[in-house]
């Protein structure tokens, strides 16, 4: 998974908030893009390079390798 660089579309966030939130379709869009601003943030600044939904049904994001680096514990 770790060749993923988005494979959340916006529609497909959209979908998740009005589910989870029970909201309407424009409110639901307004959230999604905010979220969407702020995951390619996240990738421009090197802290993921990509975000899923898991088979759960969760956003999960792809942490990069230098940030892995540092929340990975030593062995």
């Amino acid at each position: 998974m770790s060749d993923v660089s988005q494979s959340a579309s916006l529609s497909s966030i959209v979908a998740y908030i009005k589910l989870t939130n029970n909201c309407d379709q424009q409110t639901a869009l307004i959230e999604a893009k905010e979220v969407m601003n702020n995951l390619v943030t996240m990738r421009q600044k090197g802290f993921i390079t990509g975000w899923y939904f898991d088979e759960y049904g969760h956003l999960e994001l792809l942490p990069s390798d230098s940030i892995l680096k540092h929340i990975t514990p030593n062995k």
